[in-house]
């Protein structure tokens, strides 16, 4: 089979081969058994918590230095000081927090920060701790919250999900807009045509087709960037999120990432060499001098790993050395519910050859 000819994939947006309503109780499994408030994205959680602090006097966020554009954009839309601090090879966090400021910290591509505990312990005293696990939702990260540590998840990057953010506080819910309404009901058509469409997947290219699907998901994208503070969500989304199988989803993603090691490790620079028993990764990060080459080389072969991630201009790369590194090395490699070992075997044989 020549991928660059059929529909054979793997990576890009999620399809939705079918779907199962679930009761949306059942997303508690999801968010430590605790109350909160699911919102339209994983910002629009962040707004929340920024809003709430904000009501408590707090003017300045100290930031990790690898990290996204969609962070950066509640901070910035709220008005917000802000500062930047280390993020080292390991990805472990290294701020140093104004009396009176909140932290962000980020568990990067499924995998608990290394100094966690050590900053809950210190969350409430002279900072306040927001721990962003949008990467680690499926992972047990161990969160208790108190008065000075909040926490913010999002499905959006495990499953076919249009919208979907939470964070642990709870505030009164507003009815979704009909502009809102009616994206997801396009977003939902377009990954389910997506689905149909990959079934057959030793069948020709269809080109107008694939603009069709990619065009929906690049609006929803547009929206949230448009509206990083924007919260209601339409209760269809949460119905979808309660019907997956979450459980699957969990070891699947835990068996994808072991095949690929078996085939990668030794053998090309990885970001996290160990998979400890409580975690569920992202994907399977490694490290390429020639990133963007490889990446093309890839995508040429129906092969599409994101980039998580490039960094926004308002963080200097001179300053920030090893978050700048991350950002031009790092490629994730997907290993997500989708695919079988056949496919992760595939995907190792053709990146070897490239290199």
């Amino acid at each position: 089979m020549t991928l660059a000819k059929s529909r054979y994939v793997i990576g890009g947006d999620f399809e939705l081969p079918a779907w199962q309503l679930g009761n949306f109780r059942q997303l508690m499994n999801l968010t430590f058994g605790l109350s909160g408030t699911w919102t339209a994205s994983g910002r629009a959680a962040l707004a929340l918590i920024l809003q709430h602090l904000k009501s408590k006097g707090v003017q300045h966020i100290h930031l990790p230095a690898y990290l996204c554009q969609s962070i950066l954009q509640p901070v910035q839309a709220l008005g917000f000081k802000y500062s930047f601090y280390p993020v080292d090879s390991t990805l472990t966090a290294q701020p140093d927090p104004l009396p009176g400021s909140a932290v962000l910290l980020i568990h990067y591509f499924g995998w608990k920060n290394p100094v966690t505990e050590s900053l809950r312990s210190k969350a409430g005293k002279d900072f306040f701790l927001i721990e962003d696990a949008c990467q680690a939702l499926l992972s047990d990260v161990g969160f208790v919250p108190n008065e000075g540590r909040f926490i913010i998840i999002s499905p959006r990057k495990f499953v076919p999900a249009v919208l979907g953010g939470w964070c642990n506080l709870p505030v009164k819910k507003e009815n979704p807009s009909v502009e809102i309404e009616a994206m997801v009901w396009q977003s939902v058509t377009a990954r389910m045509a997506r689905a149909i469409y990959l079934m057959h997947s030793e069948a020709a290219l269809d080109h107008a087709l694939e603009e069709f699907y990619l065009k929906a998901f690049s609006d929803a994208e547009r929206f949230l960037d448009a509206h990083p503070t924007y919260v209601p969500v339409p209760q269809i989304v949460l119905d979808l999120l309660a019907g997956f199988d979450w459980e699957m989803i969990k070891q699947r993603r835990r068996n994808n990432w072991l095949t690929l090691n078996e085939q990668l490790s030794g053998r090309i620079e990885t970001i996290m060499p160990e998979l400890s028993a409580k975690v569920v990764p992202l994907g399977y990060v490694v490290r390429l001098r020639k990133r963007s080459a490889l990446k093309a080389q890839l995508a040429k072969r129906r092969i599409f790993c994101p980039v998580h991630w490039l960094l926004p201009s308002e963080i200097e790369a001179a300053r920030f050395p090893d978050s700048a590194q991350l950002a031009d090395t790092c490629l994730t490699l997907p290993i997500d519910q989708r695919y079988v070992a056949d496919d992760l075997l595939k995907m190792a044989q053709i990146l070897m050859a490239l290199q």
